[in-house]
């Protein structure tokens, strides 16, 4: 499972939270994913450092995971990886373990275009590592929504490519739409 390094840098401060926090964390990411909470309700509840950063690479970490079908055995082996201590591992595994089929019910039921964007927000942001030397900009992008609001980081880099990707779509739909018309 490739996984992009401001995720793992986000993954590896897991590691410094004291169990109480880790499970809050994960319990509460897997409880936002299924939509039993928001993400900011989630935020509001944790008082740790870099909350954002971790709940957002633990959300990646964890849709991905769910969405690929990603076994316990390489989740594992990620987490192990990362250095995360054994107790938390085997925390993370029975999470995962009895949370996972919900999520994957909650995402196979997200179909595209049932919902629409009606605003966009971001700020610059610069994100501290461990011991508080500065990883990088990042970017906050918070969409609004007709359901639920979206909230997300991403690098300068995964920024660019979002845009491209987003213009690319653009493209390809208005050459559908005149297609069509000429039809």
């Amino acid at each position: 499972m490739e996984i992009p390094s401001v995720v793992l840098d986000g993954l590896c401060s897991l590691g410094e939270l004291d169990n109480t926090s880790f499970a809050a964390v994960v319990d509460g990411v897997y409880d936002t994913l299924s939509g039993k909470t928001s993400t900011q309700e989630l935020l509001n509840r944790l008082d740790i450092d870099q909350k954002e950063v971790i709940v957002d690479s633990l959300m990646l970490f964890i849709s991905e995971s769910c969405r690929r079908n990603v076994n316990p055995g390489t989740i594992s082996e990620v987490l192990q990886d990362l250095q995360l201590p054994p107790d938390r591992v085997s925390r993370f595994l029975a999470s995962h373990k009895v949370k996972h089929l919900t999520l994957k019910s909650v995402l196979a039921g997200t179909k595209p275009g049932s919902g629409s964007i009606l605003d966009v927000r971001w700020k610059l942001v610069f994100a501290r590592g461990e011991g508080g030397s500065a990883v990088g900009p990042r970017y906050s992008i918070h969409l609004v929504t007709d359901r639920e609001p979206v909230h997300f980081y991403c690098s300068p880099a995964q920024l660019d490519d979002l845009v491209s990707q987003l213009q690319s779509a653009t493209f390809s739909i208005d050459k559908f739409i005149n297609n069509q018309s000429l039809s």
